[in-house]
């Protein structure tokens, strides 16, 4: 008999936020500032224990962007930011400890995502190879140019990693192969190229139903709805502009494949009103 997937339980975190103009995350959109908040969802597997998918904005954010050339950073997203709202301080309100989360996984380098790696000294580090391998070496403006803060990397990183091949496993529709990081189906992860170098997604199996956490697969749930792509303005930092709108599509058709799944952008604002104010 075929055995029942483990239920995840999920709760999603608020990290902080920046301004972005809504004209430059979406065509055709208004010339006015959304506030962005990189979300977290802090995991629990009935037996693997405590999981993060990324870990958002730290405070440490603030520090690393003070001088040139990451100042650049900060200046095209201006940052709100407070350690009330770091991960680290999420889990302390909970009863919880950073030793106690066992794995991180990365979907992708950008700072936004990566600012409170720092706080897990202890846990393994999951992204993709080719993502790494992409920043691995960037230094300077070369690290700007790909959102990326090398500062903000443990310095054991490559000895806690887990850096994963390309995926083999049970397709997802429109979105392609996937890699079931547990075993067990309640975790599966999923390329989204085009933002970032070895982007990725993950469907998880949670006590809320199954969510798909799409990580900057598109920043606004309406771009996925009607298939609109951020602006050419952003193509300056992102990986590859073409596979991002092509990302968009097969996020368009998973959707309608599967409307019963709950997409969740890592920023999108319509995302953090219900799914993170609205429950607090």
């Amino acid at each position: 008999m075929k055995q029942a997937t483990p239920v995840v339980h999920c709760e999603l975190l608020d990290t902080g936020y920046c301004l972005a103009w809504e004209h430059h995350v979406i065509q055709g959109g208004a010339h006015r500032r959304l506030q962005c908040h990189s979300l977290v969802a802090l995991l629990h597997h009935p037996q693997h224990g405590w999981l993060l998918w990324d870990s958002g904005y730290a405070p440490r954010m603030l520090e690393a962007t003070q001088a040139l050339p990451f100042s650049l950073y900060r200046r095209a997203t201006p940052l709100f930011l407070s350690p009330q709202l770091a991960v680290c301080a999420h889990l302390q309100r909970r009863g919880l400890t950073p030793a106690m989360i066992r794995r991180v996984i990365i979907s992708h380098f950008h700072a936004d995502h990566i600012a409170g790696l720092r706080d897990f000294p202890q846990a393994e580090l999951i992204a993709l190879h080719s993502a790494y391998a992409d920043v691995a070496a960037r230094r300077g403006l070369q690290a700007v140019r790909r959102a990326f803060i090398p500062a903000l990397l443990p310095a054991d990183f490559q000895e806690r990693a887990t850096l994963l091949p390309a995926f083999m496993g049970v397709a997802l529709p429109g979105l392609g192969a996937t890699h079931d990081l547990l075993g067990d189906g309640s975790l599966l992860l999923v390329a989204l190229p085009g933002h970032a170098r070895g982007q990725i997604g993950m469907l998880a199996h949670t006590q809320r139903g199954e969510l798909l956490f799409a990580a900057d697969g598109c920043w606004l749930t309406r771009s996925l709805r009607e298939q609109r792509p951020p602006s050419r303005v952003t193509h300056f930092f992102v990986d590859d502009a073409q596979a991002m709108r092509t990302t968009i599509e097969h996020l368009h058709t998973f959707a309608q494949a599967r409307p019963d799944v709950m997409i969740i952008p890592s920023h999108c604002p319509e995302i953090f009103a219900r799914e993170v104010e609205q429950q607090a």
